[in-house]
């Protein structure tokens, strides 16, 4: 059987025109009747309801159960190539959460500790965003922070440690000297974020629903050196994981919320259960892990 014939024929049913896919492949459009014919004699069966004006595009039960298993073969297809790829350049795409890699990078100081790198390409990214690109086949494996349990059906996941949110602000915001928040009690503040790609815009979500959704957020942000500068400003204030922070940002304070309010922050690695991690970063995985 061609893979071509079987591209073919799901972006035929994408499409619904034979047209726009000869177009799109950049073939004569006889090309495609031709693979949806060779399809149809190695199934002894029709697919495609025949309509001579080709006006009207409407599969057979035969052709949607080809069009169910395409799917699966052409995904593995592009994993498969992905990951022999990946074997073949020497190195590890790896994904990190830009918090976790400098927190990684202020607590593995000794040389042999970050001997990693050589064979590794960090892809930095929120967990977010890394979640997708993992799926994608685009990396070999990667860091997450996660608020909830992920249980995905293609997804290895391994559980390194765990981390409060806090409530971050400058030293010298009128809240500092709280001891301890509850959110109810912030509902007033300008909130300064991470977007869409961290998990950290989630918990603010999870808390603003338990009070009505009243607090507001002022900004948000994918870079975390941003987020910061401005809470240095006293411009508002921010929920982070306290390994966000490091020495230089001795002007920063963390306050932990009420038990009620509060949210644990989890770092995972993750792997496709397709794959095996290579034995570089299985054992960057278990170092990260004896630190904790």
């Amino acid at each position: 059987m061609n893979l071509k014939d079987l591209q073919y024929f799901y972006d035929l049913c994408q499409l619904q025109s034979y047209t726009k896919v000869a177009k799109q492949h950049k073939v004569s459009q006889p090309t495609i009747s031709y693979a949806i014919k060779r399809l149809e004699d190695i199934f002894n069966c029709k697919l495609i309801h025949r309509d001579p004006s080709h006006r009207t595009f409407k599969l057979t039960e035969q052709g949607k159960i080809l069009l169910k298993h395409t799917e699966l073969i052409l995904h593995e297809t592009i994993s498969t190539r992905k990951e022999i790829d990946h074997s073949l350049a020497h190195y590890s795409t790896v994904g990190f959460p830009p918090i976790i890699l400098h927190y990684l990078f202020t607590t593995l100081n000794e040389k042999n500790e970050i001997a990693f790198l050589k064979n590794t390409r960090p892809m930095r990214g929120g967990s977010v965003e890394l979640l997708n690109l993992l799926l994608k086949g685009e990396l070999d494996a990667s860091l997450l922070g996660l608020i909830e349990p992920l249980n995905h059906p293609s997804i290895e996941m391994k559980e390194l440690f765990h981390k409060k949110l806090y409530v971050v602000l400058s030293k010298d915001h009128p809240l500092a000297t709280a001891p301890v928040f509850s959110f109810e009690e912030l509902l007033d503040q300008s909130f300064i974020l991470l977007d869409e790609h961290f998990v950290h815009l989630k918990a603010f979500e999870m808390l603003n629903q338990k009070y009505q959704n009243k607090a507001e957020i002022f900004f948000k942000s994918d870079d975390i050196i941003i987020i910061k500068e401005l809470l240095k400003k006293k411009v508002g204030i921010s929920l982070l994981a306290d390994i966000a922070l490091s020495d230089e940002d001795y002007d920063l304070i963390k306050i932990p919320l009420i038990p009620k309010d509060q949210i644990i922050f989890t770092v995972y690695y993750a792997y496709l259960k397709s794959t095996t991690p290579s034995s570089e970063v299985q054992a960057l995985f278990d170092l990260i892990k004896s630190y904790e």
